[in-house]
C-alpha cells in the first residue's frame, strides 16, 4: 500500500461511541482477557501453536466462543476449524486490526471535530486488543461469502481510494496568548509539520493520484485538510486576520481553500472538487501558501494533515495489500471489482459495511475478482485485501494482570471517600508500605484502592499504552459510582510530556518521539503544557478547570527515590499527630512561614513584597495563626552569608511553608533567590510546602531531574511538596491563586489536604474566568507530592506561657515609682483563638502575706501577642522579692489541644531592688537561746554603695523606754551586723553592750539613713538554752489574724467584738467568655471566688460559716498528693479541680444533670448546718424549663430554703439567692428580667460569743520540739473556753490538714515531733478559737511558744568587696567577664551543700546557665567565694548577671533547693550591655596568587586564595563552623550560578580551609578550581566576621576568562619609549604554560640583537604577565644599544608547536607580527 491508510476506524469504532462513557464497558470481568500489540493497519493471524503457547485451554472452548476486542469493540473474527468447532493444531483465527490513530484522543477534545491530526495519535502507534472467550456462539464473526460468478455482473470501473499525508515534525499547542498555553486540548492542536512564515509554499506534488478515473461518471474528488496558525502578530488595519492560507492543485492551480483567519485556531477544510482538474498522469501540484499580502510581521502556519479521497481505476502496478472502498452499487446487488496489475498471491480479502464479510478472491481474466455485496444501509464498503504470505502473524498472547482477569474496581466492597493510587508496577515494591502507612490512623487512615498503570491504559484507556483516558476514565468512573466521593488522586511515578515543545524548562523530548522519554515515563498527565489537575476536569461533576478530585504527583523513577519520599511522609505524618506533645520545641516549627520575594528592579522588588506581605495578613491570622518572615531581594547578589545562615537556621529548625515570589533562573535552586543545595539544611522531619510563583520551576515533565524533584527527592531534608507553575509565570494571576490558597490553607479549609486547598482555589479562582493567563496559572500550578498532606494544621488552640516571656519593668526602680510595669508574651501554637480569654496576674508580696490579683481581657489569639499591664509599686509592701503567678485562660474557657494547666502558666520572680534594708537574723518572733546575740540585716540590693544604716533595739515596741539602743554604721551592700558591743545607748549616747534578759521579748528595727527612714521591725525573746518561735507580748500580738475578736489597745485585753461581713454577688447572662470572670461573689469587698468554669447553666453554691463567717471550700488534690478539704465531695461538677486548680468558694451544679441535681438538694438539705449562710446563683441563665423536666422537686427545694420568688412561671433568666439555713425570715433574693446584669450587696452577721486568733506561719524547721502556751480568764469562776488548733503545712506551704486541742490555763505538748513529722510538714500555724457564752469575755492569752531546730540562713555580702571585672557596664561581645561575691552563712545552723546558680539573662529573657558546680558546706559564719567567669557571645543588648543562692527546684517557686528562713538576701542581679564590634573584616582573593583585575584571563586550573582578616581580640575566626560564614558563587558561562560548597553530598572537600587562632584572626579559604568550560566566569565572595560585619560596603565579585587552548597576546614593553630598562606585558591563555618562548629584538633591518628565552623572562603563569627580566638597552655581548627605534617579536612553542596568536587590543601596534620600541637615553 502506499502510505494509504482506511478509515476503517469510522464503521468499527465510531459507531455508538457516545453510549461509551468509561471505555470499560466490553469487559466482563468473569471472562479471561489475554492482549496482543497491533502497530500496523492489516489483517492478523492468531495460531493454534501462539494459542497454546499462551496458555489458554483450547480442548474446553468451542470455536464459537472465541471474542477479539480492539478499539472497546469486538471485532469480526474468520476461524479456521475445519468445522468441528474445535481449534486444533493447523487451525487458525483471522481478524483485521489497526494500529492506534486519534481516533480516541478525540474524546479530549471539547469537540472531537477539533481533533487536529486524525491520522497522528496524541500518544502512541500501538495498541493492544484482547483475546477472550465466552459461552455464547453468537460472536462477532465474518459472514462467509461464496459466489464467484463474475459473468453475473458487469464490473464496476472504479473504486474509492485515499491518498493522505500526515505530519509529526512540530507539536502544535492551540490557542497560546502572551505565552500561555492552554492545558486544555484546542481546535486544531496536535501534530504537524514544522510552521514556516510569510511567503513560504509547501509544495506537496509528491501527493499522486494513481491510475485516477476521470470518465463523465467519475465522482468528484473530496479533499479535507487540518492547517493551523503558530503566531499571533498585530492584525493591520483592514487585514480581517493575522494568517492567509491558500491551498491550490493541478496544473491551473485550482483554488481549494483560500482563508484569512486570526490567531492560533485551526483551519479544517472539506471541499470536493472534479476529477479532471487532476492531469491525466495523476500528478497533483498540490502546494499550501502563506500568502504574505496583509502586511503582517510575521504568519507561521503549519499543516498537519491532508487527505485526497478519489475514484481510482482497479488496475494496481505491482502493489500487494489493497485498501479501498467499494462503492454502493445502484445497478447492481453486487459490485464486480476485477484487479490488474497487482502482485497478489493467494489473496484473503474482507468487506465491512453493515455486515463484515470473508470475500472469495478468485484469478480470473489474467488478475483477481472478487464479489462485493451491497451493504444494507445504502453505504460504501472497506475492502481489504492480502495476500496470504504477507499476513501478520501474532506470536504472543499476555494474560492481563497475570491471570487474565481484569479488575472490577466498582466492586471493590468500600469505595466511599477513596483515596486513588495509580502507579506504576516498577516501583510497586514500595507503594505496598505507602498504602500500609496511608491507611493507617497516623497516615489518615485512608480508604486506598490501588490501580495499577498498565492495566488502566487497556480497561480504561482504548488499549493504548501511555494514554491520559486510563486515569481519567478510571478516576471518573470511580467518582461517579461512590456515594461518598474520592478524597484524593495520586499519582505515583514520573511522568514526561508526550510533545515536543521548546521552553526554558522543557528539556529533551517528549515521549512521543523519543524512546527514552517513552521508557522514563511511568504516570502521564493531561494535554500540553501537562496539567494533573486537568486528569479530572472538564467532566460531568464540575466546571470545566475544576478537579473532581485533589490531585498530586511525586515524581518517582525507581524504588529507592519513592522510599526516599515515603521516608519523608511517614516523619512528616508522624509531626501531624494531635496527640503529641505541644511546646516550642516540638509545635512552634509548624507555625512558621518563609516568604521570599524577589524582581528585577526596585518597583518590581517593592510590588512583591506587598504581595508576600497581604499573604502574610491572611497566614498570620485565623485559623492557621502561623508567624511569617520576609527575605526581600535588594540587589543582584545572593544573599549575604549571615542572613543566608539565619534563614537555613529557620530552615533547620522547621518551617510549614516557604513562598518563593521572583523570577525564574538558572541558578541551583531556580529562583533569584538564592538558597543553599536542599540536602545541606538540616530540616529532617521538618519539611515545608514550597510554593514557586515563579516561572517553569514547578516544571517536572522532562527528561531531565528539574528543581522541583530536587528539593522533593532530597532524603532527609529539603521540602514535602513543591507547588509550583510548569510554563511561563504571570504576576497578577501568581499573586491571585496565591492570595486564594492562603485563605484555604488559613481559614476556608483549615485542616484539610494540599490537594483539597488546589482543587478550592481552581475552583474559587476560575469561577469567572478572565484570561489565557488565568487559566494556565491556575490548572498549571502542579503539586509535587502527596496530595493527602495536610499542612501542619491543628485541632484546637494551645497557649503556651513560659518564664522567657515574661518580664518586668521598669529597669530603674526607685521609692519614687509609682507603678511597675508587666510584659507577657502569650503564644499559640495551635488553631487560632478567635474568642477573647483572661490573664489572671496573682502578686505575692515578700514577706507578707498579702497578694493582689489583676484581670486582663484579651481579644482572641494568633500566633503571638503582646501584652502591657501596669500594677502599683507598693513600696511599703513590694520592695525586696515578688512572686508573680500568671494564668492564661483559668478556668478553661477556651478548650486546647494538649494541656489546659501546666503551660497555661507560669510563675516568675521579679527582684524590685531599691536603696533599702531589712532584718534577716533572728528570724521574726524568734526564740533564742542565749544572751547575746549579733543583729543582723540584709541590704535590698546586695551590691549597694556606701551608706549609713541604723540598728535600734527596745523592750517596747515603739523604742521609747531607756533601755533603747543603737548601732550606727556606713557599710557597702550586703550584710550588715550589730555585734554585742557595738551597741549606744539612746539616752546617754554612751557605749552600752548588748546583754539579754531571760525571758524578755526584744523589738529591734533597722533603717537605711535617709530622708525616708523607712524602718523594718521584728521582735525576739531570750529563753535560756530554748530555741523556737514564740509570741509573748501584746506587741507581738498585734501581728496575728482575727476574726471576732479586737485587741483593746488602752487596757491589751482580747474582747469578742460582732462578726459582720458586707457580702456581695454579680451575674451576668452574658456568653462571651472574657466576660465570665466577672461571675463572682465577695466578701468585705473581697472577691472569694469567680468565673464560671462552663457555659452550661448551674448552680453555684457559696457556704459561709454562721459562726466565723468565712466560706466553705472544695476538695482538692494537690501536684504532691496533699488533699485539702477531704470531706468537702457533695457530688458537685467542680471536685477536685473540676474547673479550677485549686480549692475553691463555691460548689457548682448543671441544672441539666439529673445526679447533680440531686447532688444538689442533698448538699443544701443535708450537709449544712443550720445557721450557716447559703448563697446560690445562676450566671448565664437558669433554666426552669429544665428543672420542670429533671426534677420539679427543685422549687419545692428552694421553697423550703425561704424563696417566695422561684416558680416554674419565672423567664430562664440569672438570679441570685441568699439564705441563712433554718431562718426563712433572711432571704434575699434578686432576678434578671431582660438578661440584664444584676447585683447583690447586703451585711451578714456571725456570733458575738465566739473569736479566732491566727498565728502567722511558723517555720520552715527541720524538726519540732515542744508547744507551750498560758492564758489567763478574766473572771474567777470562767466559763471560756479555747481549743488550740495546729494547722499542718508542707514543704511548698499548702495546707493540709488540722490537729485540736483543749487550750487550757498552762499547758504544753512536749513531743511535738511525735505529732507532726518536721520532713512533711515543715510549717504550723497556730489557731486559737475563744468562746464564753455566758459573760462574753474571752481568756487572755499569755503566750504561746513553738520550740523547734531551726534552718539555716544564707545570703550574699558584698559589705567586704565584690569583683566585675573589666569593671565596666559595657562589654564588646566576645569579651570575658568575670564575677565574685562572699556568700556567707549568717545562722547557727549548719547548711548542707551549697547549690548556687549563676547565669545570664538576656533582653529576650532567655535564661544562659553558667556551669559552677555544688558547693561544699556551708557552717556557721562559713564564706563562699568563688571567681565566675563567662562569655558575652550572642548576647549583644542588654543583660543581667545574675546569682541565686539556694535557687527554687520547682515550678511555683515554693521550695529552695534546701530549707531556709528567707531568699529575699539570696538574688543578686548585675545589669551590663554587650556591644556588638562594627569594624569591617578584609577579604582578600588572589588566584594563582595574583590580585586580578575585572575580565582577566586565568587559567582552567587556578588556586583561588581567600582570606578573611579580623581585628576583633574577642571573637576568633578558629572554628570550623565558620566556613558558614563564607559564600562563594560561581557563574559559569552559561550563565548558572551554582555555590561552591566546602563539602560534597558525599562529604568529599571541595575547598579547603584553615581557622585563624589568637595570634592571627585571620581565616583563609584555598579553592583549587578547575574551569572546565571556555568563557567568561564570575566569581563573588561574600565573608563577614563572627558579629556579623561584612567585608565592605560591597561583595566582592569579579568576572574572568578561561581559555582552554594555548594562546599569547602580542607583547608590549613598559615604559615605551625607555631609557634605563623596560619590561614585557603579556598574555597567555591555555592549560599549560610554553616549553618554549622566545623574544627577538632587532633593528629596523632586520638584524638581530638581543634574544630573551623563557629562562630569562622570570615566573611565567597562565593569565597577565609583566617579566620580571627589565631589558637594560643592551645587545647580546653586553653593549649599549644606539638610540633608536627597535623591532621585536615572540614566538612561543607548546610541545614543539607554534602557539596561536590571542586578539587584543595590542594588535593595532603590531605590523606583521613585529612591534616597534624606542630607545631614549
Amino acid at each position: 500500500m502506499k502510505n494509504l491508510l482506511g478509515l476503517i476506524c469510522i464503521f468499527l469504532c465510531f459507531s455508538g461511541l457516545k453510549g461509551q462513557t468509561y471505555g470499560n464497558e466490553w469487559i466482563s470481568y468473569d471472562q479471561k482477557y489475554f492482549s496482543f500489540p497491533i502497530v500496523e493497519d492489516g489483517i492478523y493471524k492468531i495460531d493454534y501453536n501462539t494459542l497454546v503457547n499462551s496458555g489458554i485451554p483450547l480442548a474446553s472452548i468451542d470455536t464459537d466462543n472465541f471474542q477479539v476486542f480492539g478499539r472497546e469493540h469486538q471485532v469480526p473474527l474468520y476461524i479456521s476449524d475445519g468445522g468441528d468447532n474445535s481449534l486444533d493444531n493447523g487451525d487458525y483465527i483471522y481478524l483485521f486490526a489497526q494500529r492506534n490513530d486519534s481516533w480516541l484522543d478525540s474524546t479530549l477534545y471539547d469537540d472531537p471535530s477539533w481533533i487536529g491530526n486524525p491520522r497522528y495519535s496524541l500518544y502512541n502507534d500501538t495498541i493492544q486488543y484482547f483475546l477472550t472467550w465466552n459461552q455464547s456462539g453468537a460472536n462477532n464473526r465474518f459472514i462467509i461469502e461464496s459466489d464467484v460468478n463474475f459473468d453475473d455482473y458487469s464490473t464496476v470501473p472504479y473504486v474509492i481510494d485515499e491518498v493522505s499525508s500526515f505530519y509529526y515534525n512540530q507539536y502544535n499547542e492551540g490557542l497560546k496568548s502572551s505565552n500561555a498555553s492552554s492545558s486544555f486540548f484546542m481546535p486544531g492542536e496536535g501534530w504537524g509539520i514544522t510552521r514556516r512564515n510569510l511567503g513560504y509554499v509547501w509544495n506537496l506534488s509528491s501527493i499522486e493520484f494513481d491510475n485516477l478515473y476521470q470518465e463523465n461518471d467519475s465522482p468528484e474528488i473530496l479533499y479535507s485538510s487540518v492547517l493551523v496558525g503558530s503566531s499571533n502578530a498585530a492584525i493591520p488595519s483592514g487585514a480581517g486576520g493575522n494568517h492567509h492560507t491558500r491551498q491550490t492543485i493541478g496544473n491551473s492551480n485550482y483554488m481549494l481553500v483560500d482563508s484569512v483567519f486570526s490567531g492560533y485556531k485551526g483551519i479544517f477544510s472539506s471541499v470536493s472538487f472534479p476529477s479532471n482538474i487532476i492531469s491525466s498522469n495523476g500528478s497533483s501540484n498540490f502546494k499550501v501558501s502563506i500568502v504574505n499580502d496583509l502586511g503582517l510581521a510575521t504568519d507561521y502556519q503549519s499543516i498537519n494533515y491532508v487527505s485526497f479521497k478519489y475514484p481510482r481505476k482497479t488496475d494496481y502496478n505491482g502493489e500487494s495489500g489493497l485498501n479501498f472502498e467499494a462503492v454502493y452499487n445502484n445497478l447492481d446487488s453486487k459490485s464486480r471489482i476485477d484487479i490488474n496489475g497487482s502482485t497478489l498471491t493467494s489473496p484473503v480479502a474482507f468487506s465491512f459495511g453493515l455486515t463484515p464479510r470473508k470475500i472469495p478472491v478468485i484469478a480470473h481474466l489474467g488478475g483477481y475478482s472478487l464479489l462485493i455485496p451491497n451493504s444494507s444501509n445504502f453505504s460504501d464498503s472497506r475492502v481489504v485485501v492480502e495476500s496470504e504470505n504477507n499476513i501478520s502473524s501474532v506470536n504472543e498472547l499476555n494474560a492481563v494482570n497475570g491471570d487474565g482477569f481484569f479488575t472490577d474496581f466498582t466492586s471493590i466492597p468500600n469505595i466511599d471517600e477513596a483515596l486513588l493510587f495509580v502507579y506504576n508496577d516498577i516501583l510497586k515494591s514500595v507503594v505496598d508500605p505507602y498504602v500500609s502507612h496511608r491507611s493507617s490512623a497516623i497516615g489518615g487512615g485512608y480508604n486506598v484502592i490501588m490501580a495499577e498503570v498498565k492495566e488502566l491504559y487497556q480497561q480504561y484507556g482504548g488499549g493504548i499504552p501511555k494514554h491520559i483516558n486510563g486515569i481519567r476514565r478510571f478516576a471518573h468512573q470511580m467518582y461517579e459510582v461512590s456515594q461518598q466521593k474520592p478524597v484524593g488522586l495520586f499519582l505515583i511515578g514520573k511522568g514526561i510530556r508526550e510533545a515536543d515543545v521548546t521552553s526554558s524548562t522543557n528539556i529533551g523530548p517528549g515521549t512521543r518521539a523519543n524512546i527514552s522519554s517513552y521508557q522514563n515515563s511511568l504516570i502521564p498527565s493531561f494535554g500540553q503544557p501537562s496539567c494533573d489537575a486537568c486528569i479530572t476536569s472538564n467532566l460531568p461533576g464540575t466546571n470545566k478547570y475544576t478537579p473532581l478530585i485533589p490531585t498530586g504527583r511525586i515524581s518517582a523513577r525507581t524504588p529507592n527515590e519513592l522510599q526516599i519520599y515515603l521516608n519523608k511522609i511517614i516523619e512528616f505524618d508522624n509531626q501531624q499527630n494531635q496527640g503529641d506533645v505541644y511546646s516550642t520545641n516540638t509545635k512552634d516549627w509548624q507555625k512558621q512561614i518563609l516568604h521570599f520575594s524577589g524582581g528585577t528592579e526596585s518597583a518590581e522588588q517593592v510590588l512583591l513584597q506587598g504581595f508576600l506581605n497581604g499573604m502574610a495578613e491572611t497566614a498570620e491570622d485565623y485559623y492557621f495563626a502561623g508567624n511569617v518572615q520576609l527575605v526581600a531581594k535588594e540587589n543582584d547578589n545572593p544573599i549575604n552569608p549571615n542572613e543566608l545562615d539565619q534563614i537555613k537556621n529557620r530552615i533547620s529548625n522547621g518551617v510549614s511553608l516557604m513562598n518563593f515570589f521572583g523570577h525564574f533562573t538558572t541558578s541551583s535552586s531556580g529562583f533569584d533567590i538564592n538558597l543553599d543545595e536542599p540536602s545541606t539544611w538540616g530540616n529532617q522531619g521538618k519539611y515545608p510546602l514550597l510554593i514557586a510563583s515563579s516561572c517553569y520551576n514547578g516544571n517536572i515533565f522532562h527528561n531531565s531531574f528539574s528543581n522541583s524533584e530536587s528539593f522533593v527527592l532530597t532524603p532527609n531534608a529539603g521540602v514535602i511538596a513543591y507547588l509550583g507553575t510548569l510554563n511561563y509565570g504571570f504576576i497578577s494571576p501568581l499573586k491571585s491563586y496565591s492570595e486564594q490558597f492562603y485563605e484555604e490553607f488559613s481559614r476556608n479549609n483549615y485542616g484539610g489536604t494540599i490537594g483539597s486547598h488546589i482543587k478550592n482555589t481552581i475552583q474559587a479562582g476560575l469561577a469567572n474566568i478572565e484570561s489565557l493567563q488565568t487559566e494556565s496559572t491556575y490548572t498549571q500550578m502542579t503539586l509535587h507530592g502527596d496530595p493527602m498532606i495536610k499542612l501542619n494544621y491543628h485541632n484546637l488552640p494551645e497557649i503556651e506561657l513560659t518564664d522567657s516571656r515574661i518580664s518586668f519593668g521598669p529597669e530603674n526602680i526607685s521609692l519614687a515609682t509609682d507603678s511597675i510595669e508587666i510584659r507577657i508574651k502569650l503564644r499559640n501554637l495551635g488553631k487560632s483563638i478567635t474568642e477573647n480569654f483572661n490573664v489572671t496576674i496573682e502578686r505575692d508580696f515578700p514577706n507578707s502575706t498579702i497578694d493582689s490579683i489583676y484581670l486582663i481581657n484579651v481579644e482572641g489569639l494568633n500566633y503571638e501577642k503582646n501584652l502591657q499591664f501596669k500594677i502599683p509599686l507598693q513600696a511599703s509592701i513590694g520592695i525586696g522579692l515578688n512572686k508573680f503567678t500568671i494564668k492564661v485562660d483559668r478556668p478553661d474557657y477556651i478548650e486546647e489541644q494538649y494541656d489546659e494547666v501546666i503551660n497555661n502558666q507560669s510563675v516568675k520572680n521579679f527582684l524590685i531592688s531599691v536603696d533599702g534594708v531589712e532584718p534577716v537574723w533572728p528570724e521574726e518572733f524568734a526564740v533564742v537561746p542565749a544572751d547575746t546575740i549579733i543583729l543582723r540585716a540584709s541590704t535590698i540590693n546586695p551590691l549597694a554603695d556606701l551608706q549609713s544604716y541604723k540598728f535600734e533595739i527596745d523592750t517596747t515596741q515603739d523604742f521609747s523606754s531607756p533601755f533603747t539602743k543603737f548601732v550606727l554604721q556606713n557599710s557597702f551592700g550586703g550584710v550588715l551586723s550589730a555585734e554585742p558591743n557595738d551597741w549606744v545607748n539612746s539616752s546617754t549616747l554612751s557605749q552600752e553592750p548588748l546583754i539579754l534578759e531571760d525571758s524578755v521579748v526584744y523589738f529591734w528595727r533597722v533603717v537605711l539613713v535617709d530622708n525616708e527612714m523607712n524602718w523594718k521591725t521584728r521582735s525576739f525573746q531570750y529563753i535560756k538554752n530554748k530555741r523556737g518561735w514564740g509570741q509573748d507580748v501584746f506587741g507581738q500580738f498585734q501581728s496575728n489574724s482575727f476574726i471576732g475578736i479586737s485587741l483593746n489597745e488602752s487596757n491589751q485585753f482580747r474582747d469578742f467584738e460582732p462578726i459582720q461581713s458586707q457580702i456581695s454577688c454579680f451575674v451576668t447572662s452574658s456568653l462571651l467568655s472574657y466576660i465570665h470572670p466577672n461571675n463572682a461573689w465577695s466578701l468585705n469587698g473581697i472577691q472569694q471566688d469567680y468565673d464560671i468554669c462552663t457555659v452550661t447553666p448551674k448552680f453555684h453554691v457559696a457556704v459561709i460559716d454562721k459562726a466565723s463567717l468565712t466560706p466553705m471550700e472544695t476538695r482538692y488534690t494537690y501536684a504532691n498528693g496533699t488533699v485539702v478539704n477531704p470531706d468537702n465531695d457533695f457530688g458537685n461538677a467542680n471536685d477536685n479541680g473540676g474547673c479550677a486548680g485549686r480549692p475553691m468558694r463555691f460548689f457548682t451544679f448543671h441544672q441539666n444533670n439529673p445526679t447533680e441535681i440531686d447532688a444538689f438538694q442533698n448538699f443544701v438539705e443535708n450537709e449544712i448546718s443550720n445557721g450557716d449562710y447559703i448563697l446560690i446563683y445562676s450566671p448565664i441563665k437558669a433554666r426552669y424549663d429544665w428543672w420542670s423536666t429533671y426534677d420539679p422537686g427543685l422549687f419545692d427545694t428552694f421553697s423550703n430554703l425561704g424563696s417566695d420568688s422561684i416558680s416554674p412561671s419565672r423567664p430562664n433568666q440569672p438570679f441570685i439567692f441568699l439564705t441563712r439555713k433554718g431562718d426563712p425570715s433572711f432571704v434575699v433574693e434578686v432576678f434578671s428580667q431582660n438578661g440584664e446584669d444584676i447585683t447583690m450587696d447586703t451585711i451578714i452577721s456571725g456570733a458575738e460569743t465566739i473569736g479566732f486568733e491566727s498565728s502567722p506561719m511558723i517555720g520552715p524547721v527541720t524538726n519540732w520540739g515542744e508547744i507551750h502556751w498560758k492564758q489567763n480568764p478574766l473572771e474567777s469562776s470562767s466559763t471560756d473556753t479555747t481549743v488550740l488548733s495546729l494547722q499542718l503545712f508542707d514543704e511548698a506551704g499548702i495546707y493540709n490538714s488540722t490537729i485540736d486541742t483543749l487550750f487550757t490555763l498552762h499547758d504544753s505538748i512536749i513531743n511535738l515531733s511525735g505529732l507532726v513529722d518536721a520532713e512533711e510538714f515543715p510549717f504550723i500555724k497556730l489557731r486559737a478559737k475563744y468562746s464564753d457564752e455566758n459573760t462574753q469575755t474571752p481568756a487572755q492569752m499569755d503566750f504561746w511558744h513553738v520550740l523547734y531546730t531551726p534552718i539555716p540562713e544564707a545570703a550574699i555580702d558584698a559589705s567586704v568587696g565584690y569583683t566585675w571585672l573589666p569593671g565596666l557596664d559595657t562589654l564588646q561581645e566576645g569579651e570575658q567577664g568575670s564575677f565574685a561575691v562572699d556568700l556567707v552563712n549568717i545562722s547557727d545552723v549548719d547548711m548542707d551543700s551549697l547549690l548556687v546558680s549563676y547565669y545570664i539573662l538576656d533582653e529576650d529573657q532567655q535564661i544562659h546557665p553558667i556551669d559552677y558546680p555544688r558547693a561544699d558546706s556551708l557552717l556557721i559564719n562559713g564564706v563562699l567565694r568563688d571567681t565566675i567567669s563567662f562569655d558575652t557571645k550572642n548576647l549583644i543588648g542588654t543583660n543581667y548577671f545574675c546569682v541565686d543562692v539556694n535557687p527554687y527546684v520547682d515550678l511555683s517557686l515554693n521550695l529552695t533547693d534546701q530549707p531556709e528562713q528567707t531568699h529575699i538576701n539570696n538574688i543578686l542581679q548585675i545589669p551590663f550591655s554587650v556591644s556588638a564590634e562594627d569594624i569591617n573584616p578584609i577579604l582578600d582573593v588572589t588566584f594563582n596568587g595574583i590580585h586580578i583585575l575585572n575580565n582577566d584571563i586565568v587559567a582552567p586550573t587556578s588556586e583561588i586564595l581567600i582570606t578573611l582578616n579580623d581585628e576583633n581580640p574577642y571573637l576568633i575566626l578558629d572554628s570550623d563552623s565558620d566556613t558558614s560564614l563564607f559564600g562563594i558563587y560561581l557563574t559559569d558561562p552559561d550563565g548558572i550560578q551554582t555555590r561552591v560548597p566546602f563539602l560534597d553530598g558525599s562529604g568529599n572537600t571541595i575547598m579547603q580551609w584553615i581557622p585563624g587562632d589568637e595570634n592571627q584572626n585571620k581565616f583563609k579559604i584555598i579553592y583549587p578550581a578547575y574551569f572546565e568550560k571556555s568563557g567568561v566566569y564570575s566569581i563573588l565572595v561574600q565573608g563577614e566576621d563572627k558579629s556579623g560585619n561584612l567585608s565592605g560596603d560591597f561583595d566582592y565579585k569579579v568576572d574572568f576568562e578561561v581559555i582552554h587552548e594555548s594562546m599569547i597576546t602580542q607583547l608590549m614593553n613598559y615604559p615605551n619609549p625607555f631609557s634605563t630598562s623596560t619590561r614585557f606585558v603579556f598574555i597567555l591563555t591555555g592549560d599549560r604554560i610554553p616549553d618554549d618562548i622566545l623574544i627577538q629584538i632587532m633593528t629596523i633591518s632586520g638584524r638581530v640583537v638581543r634574544e630573551i628565552n623563557e629562562s630569562e623572562l622570570g615566573a611565567i603563569q597562565i593569565g597577565r604577565n609583566i617579566s620580571d627580566f627589565a631589558w637594560d638597552g643592551r645587545d647580546a655581548f653586553g653593549d649599549q644599544l644606539a638610540n633608536g627605534v627597535y623591532l621585536y617579536r615572540v614566538k612561543a612553542k607548546l610541545d614543539g608547536v607554534d602557539i596561536n596568536l590571542l586578539k587584543s587590543g595590542a594588535d593595532k601596534y603590531f605590523h606583521k607580527g613585529l612591534g616597534k620600541m624606542y630607545l631614549l637615553r
